[in-house]
């Protein structure tokens, strides 16, 4: 058995490293004596968890710990070091982990513990730190990860000296830090040291943060609400996504093309390289082009924006050249490099993300940035064989929630009645029903005038008249909007419909009606997954995007499964409902975009 010691706070702290099968008594004895709570963390060789078994994937070691002791057991070295990490993992009667879902895919996958097995009885510290305070450290917050909630709640060095070793440790190695996880030998010192530190840290942060924990989000129950959330989602993430490889193959060449004939343009027009700003900006002030926009750090800034503005063969060459290589490294080729042995990629749904809570998705499906209304991509992605694709999202959710909570009687009538809200508010301000349109969603995002005028490309005049008589007509979510401004104005938070408590900057307090709103309207998504999940309805979710899930359902049972889930996915607020409309499609997922279109 090997042992290290590293001061806390001037206080150490040991980290048993079994290196034998003669030192796993000890280690047993251990979890035997912790094992009503037990802080735990794998270390793997990437992060592709779904390619275990096929040779590119495999947990390397297994952390046990409390807040002064760990043991690091080496799986990798052999049957009886998996067997005891299996034993301890159902030997425990309570898991912590910081970011625990993935490592319940790797219990999974590389020990065979199903997940359903380990969730009902693990704490994520991830999850806890943002019920305590979800703001990202650019927003001047503690951050989710483990190295931020470290540095900002145990001890800043522990976060620089051991959090921030891996990439010393990489340039040891001479390897990029995100290679260096498969290749530093297993008895390196300090590996072993960060290892041993994770489940240690994290025993911490558990207890610094249950109890920061607000007592409302403990009475909403929203603890056990946004665990169970995560274990819906990581099943969601184990299923994965089948993909039309030849499509996405066919397309990433297609860009391909188009990326060799915009660089020849440029070419022809004096770039050799698309990405060299230097030539750029030469070619340009060789045709007596001004460039005054300067980056941060004040050099010349040949941007985007800059070279629209231009609008001259080689800036459309240059953009459309990059747009290309993009499209196709974004989309289609990390599509195809994030492919499971069975055709399937797997999105990395952060169930609790921003600072509302709202969902992001990560990795080889990127959900949120595909374009708007747009199928191209989204034929990617395909439903079972013998399946179709159906997307079923909720009708104006935020609008909805906005009125429900605001109580104000002509927003509601307008919704019981089916009115058209925004006509409403076009009628209101004298102005057509696209500036209503974008009054009504740019309020209730927390924008004004201005974001009316950039994003609806309406006159300033009318934005600024619309913007007057939203107010004016709806003074029900002006008082809403009041409180709320005035509570984080007096606290520095507000709380939502479901009782989250959410950090208002107090240089920011217009943003609370947004957050609320957006927080709420989150919240009906993930109940909807919840209640799904009760149902048995789970397994056919593919992807859940803020107010819409995609289903892969069979083709005969599809009219009938759409009309069950989209009952249950439908929700009643203070007496209004937020209704679903369900979509059917053929196979991908951007057949049912395309059948909206046709419609219209």
């Amino acid at each position: 058995m090997r042992s290290l010691e590293y001061p806390i706070k001037g206080q150490a702290v040991r980290i048993h490293v079994v290196e034998a099968e003669d030192d796993l008594p000890d280690f047993e004895s251990f979890i035997l004596a912790n094992q009503d709570l037990l802080a735990h963390d794998s270390e793997t060789t990437g992060l592709d968890w779904w390619n275990a078994g096929v040779g590119t994937f495999r947990a390397r070691l297994w952390q046990f710990g409390n807040a002064h002791e760990s043991f690091v057991v080496p799986v990798e070295k052999g049957r009886a070091f998996r067997n005891a990490v299996r034993w301890a993992l159902r030997t425990a009667h309570r898991l912590i982990a910081h970011n625990g879902t993935y490592d319940l895919h790797v219990a999974q996958q590389c020990l065979g513990i199903p997940m359903e097995e380990l969730a009902p009885k693990s704490w994520d510290t991830k999850l806890f730190a943002h019920l305590v305070d979800p703001r990202a450290v650019k927003e001047s917050g503690p951050g989710l990860k483990l190295e931020e909630l470290t540095r900002h709640y145990i001890c800043e060095a522990i976060a620089a000296e051991v959090k921030g070793s891996m990439a010393a440790i990489a340039k040891e190695l001479k390897v990029k830090k995100d290679e260096v996880w498969p290749l530093v030998p297993i008895d390196h010192h300090g590996y072993l040291l960060y290892a041993g530190m994770d489940p240690i840290l994290a025993f911490r942060l558990y207890k610094v943060l249950k109890s920061k924990v607000p007592v409302r989000s403990w009475q909403r129950g929203l603890v056990s609400w946004e665990h169970r959330l995560a274990h819906i989602t990581a099943k969601i993430e184990r299923t994965g996504y089948l993909l039309d490889r030849q499509y996405a193959e066919a397309k990433a060449a297609e860009l391909a093309r188009q990326q060799e004939r915009w660089e020849e343009v440029a070419r022809r027009e004096g770039v050799d390289n698309v990405n060299a700003n230097a030539q750029i900006i030469a070619a340009l002030q060789q045709r007596g082009v001004k460039l005054t926009k300067k980056t941060k750090k004040g050099n010349v800034c040949v941007d985007d924006e800059v070279l629209t503005s231009i609008g001259i063969p080689l800036t459309e060459a240059i953009i459309q050249a990059k747009k290309a290589k993009k499209w196709k490294a974004t989309w289609f080729d990390r599509a195809l490099g994030g492919q499971d042995p069975e055709g399937r990629v797997h999105a990395s749904i952060n169930s609790c993300q921003a600072r509302t809570a709202r969902m992001s998705i990560t990795g080889a499906v990127p959900a949120q940035t595909l374009p708007a209304g747009d199928s191209y991509v989204r034929h990617c992605f395909l439903a079972e064989p013998g399946h179709v694709t159906v997307s079923s999202d909720y009708g104006n959710m935020e609008l909805r929630v906005l009125a429900a909570f605001s109580g104000d009687p002509t927003m509601l009538d307008a919704f019981h009645r089916g009115l058209d809200l925004h006509q409403i508010t076009a009628d209101a301000a004298g102005v057509d029903r696209k500036a209503g349109k974008g009054t009504n969603f740019t309020v209730c995002f927390g924008g004004g005038w201005k974001a009316i005028v950039e994003q609806y490309g309406v006159a300033e005049a009318e934005a600024k008249k619309a913007v007057k008589a939203f107010w004016e007509t709806y003074p029900g979510v002006k008082r809403l909007a009041d409180r709320l401004q005035r509570e984080a104005r007096r606290t520095g938070f507000i709380y939502t419909g479901t009782g989250r408590r959410l950090p208002v900057d107090r240089d920011r307090v217009y943003a609370a009606l947004n957050y609320f709103i957006q927080s709420t309207s989150r919240d009906i998504t993930a109940r909807a997954l919840i209640e799904l999940d009760r149902a048995g309805y789970t397994e056919y979710v593919r992807l859940p995007i803020h107010d819409e899930l995609v289903f892969s359902f069979p083709r005969e049972q599809a009219a009938e499964l759409a009309e069950k889930t989209a009952r249950i996915m439908e929700m009643t607020v203070k007496g209004l409902l937020v209704p679903v409309d369900a979509e059917i499609g053929e196979r991908s997922w951007g057949s049912v975009l395309d059948l909206e279109a046709s419609k219209h």
